[in-house]
């Protein structure tokens, strides 16, 4: 993504967190994402050391096969997915060798492609609904990858799934009920939390009128919120889409609770990558109310939350850049850089 500049001297007990006391991942991506800093800078070059030191980056590392593979599995926790995820949020370059050959094994494919999500993936590839074939493609774009065939023909997918929402009336023209649960009614497309990430993290899309098409879909689902839980019926099966972070787009930030901030920050920082949050007003109001919070706790995002969701990194979960958050101002730390992250992407300073 290319670097958006900020300013960080606004409050100096911002700076001095994020630049000088926070892990050496938030100060690299600090560094690199909000104030365009060369990673080919001594300093830099000597933080990308420490990244490759942290515990979670050493345990991703030492999973290592020797065809490149990350782990025993594809899709969830342990598996390659979530290590590329893990590696490249941790500032993990491209080129660091455990990354570029991972990256490499899940080009080459494998039938390891189907563990962790079995005959599933294949049925909602199928359906139009977001499976194995996207999630491969995502773990591309965590990497800055989005020149290979897979990637683009999964971004035009999501585009037309991101169309299919603009054009939905109410949530009933898309779900009907079968036996107690909500299912997709047949035919029906319909965004999943990997059409975000995969459209967030690429660029070859963003033309006007992709951009404009984005803008819609998403605006669509801020005004069918709540969006209740619907699963995929196939024959009498019922199948979970990846539905994380896709229920509540426009929520009320002051009764979230931990796990519903967790969501919410993987879900605004998807808003604010897309370029959408200042063309959807409640999604306008959230930044304006994010930005509120920081001013009051002096450039810092005080809030004391705590919850799995920030802490367990998997295919879904995992925010938490620092090693824990028991000591010291390490939350605040890895809070104030995602809400900073969120500003930039969004266009807006602290």
């Amino acid at each position: 993504m290319k670097p958006i500049r900020m300013r960080l001297d606004r409050h100096v007990r911002q700076a001095e967190l994020l630049l000088s006391e926070a892990c050496p991942s938030i100060q690299y991506r600090s560094r690199k994402e909000l104030l365009g800093e060369s990673t080919r800078l001594g300093s830099m070059r000597e933080l990308q050391g420490r990244i490759l030191e942290d515990p979670l980056v050493r345990r991703v590392m030492a999973s290592r096969d020797e065809d490149g593979w990350l782990g025993s599995t594809f899709h969830g926790q342990g598996g390659i997915e979530s290590g590329i995820r893990i590696l490249c949020d941790k500032g993990v370059e491209r080129g660091q060798p455990v990354l570029r050959d991972a990256l490499l094994a899940l080009e080459r494919g494998s039938d390891r492609l189907s563990e962790g999500i079995g005959k599933v993936g294949g049925v909602l590839d199928d359906l139009g609904l977001g499976g194995s074939r996207l999630i491969r493609a995502v773990v591309f774009a965590y990497a800055g990858v989005d020149d290979r065939p897979l990637v683009k023909e999964q971004v035009a997918g999501a585009l037309e799934r991101m169309a299919a929402a603009a054009d939905v009336a109410a949530v009933a023209d898309i779900a009907e009920k079968y036996r107690d649960k909500l299912v997709f009614r047949e035919g029906v497309i319909w965004p999943c939390i990997y059409d975000l990430r995969l459209l967030a993290w690429t660029r070859s899309w963003r033309t006007a009128r992709h951009e404009r098409l984005v803008t819609r879909g998403i605006r669509r689902m801020v005004e069918l919120s709540p969006i209740p839980e619907i699963h995929v019926r196939l024959k009498s099966q019922i199948i979970a889409p990846a539905s994380y972070c896709m229920h509540e787009f426009k929520p009320r930030l002051g009764s979230l609770s931990p796990a519903k901030w967790a969501m919410w920050f993987h879900r605004m920082e998807m808003m604010a990558r897309l370029g959408v949050v200042r063309r959807v007003p409640a999604l306008t109001e959230q930044v304006r109310q994010l930005r509120g919070m920081l001013a009051d706790g002096d450039g810092l995002f005080v809030l004391p939350l705590r919850h799995g969701y920030f802490r367990n990194w998997g295919a879904y979960s995992g925010l938490m850049l620092e090693a824990d958050w028991r000591a010291g101002t390490r939350r605040q730390s890895d809070l104030t850089f995602r809400s900073l992250v969120i500003l930039a992407q969004s266009g807006y300073a602290a």
